[in-house]
């Protein structure tokens, strides 16, 4: 694996974990100020709709676990995808969460941020 494949590796780990942690300073730090992020309910939202979801806590991740993971890079954009198995609570509802992924992370003013997140459900 190479160094960026790593270095995009646990980039991701600490998304996952903010996103459960509820943690929207770090999420802000990650997420590109352009971000789209397409739900596999083929909802859209921007960095501040999906901020302000999780930190208003209408979207709470429960647990975010990965598998099947494979990382490419081209040119100072990498993509990693795979599946995820996320609980979540969404709007008071509990969710149990299988989708397919792709994250696109990209090298903006010199570090590594989310651009674009697209899931398909599995189930």
């Amino acid at each position: 694996m190479t160094d960026t494949a790593s270095l995009i590796r646990e980039l991701d780990a600490k998304r996952r974990e903010a996103m459960v942690a509820a943690d929207v300073d770090l999420l802000g730090e990650l997420f590109s100020d352009d971000l789209t992020w397409i739900h596999a309910t083929a909802r859209v939202d921007t960095k501040k709709d999906l901020l302000s979801s999780i930190g208003g806590g209408t979207t709470r991740y429960l647990s975010i676990r990965v598998e099947d993971e494979t990382v490419r890079t081209f040119n100072g954009t990498a993509l990693l995808s795979g599946i995820a198995i996320m609980e979540a609570e969404i709007k008071g509802e509990r969710r149990d969460l299988h989708n397919r992924f792709t994250i696109v992370w990209s090298q903006v003013d010199g570090s590594w941020c989310v651009v674009n997140w697209q899931s398909t459900s599995l189930r």
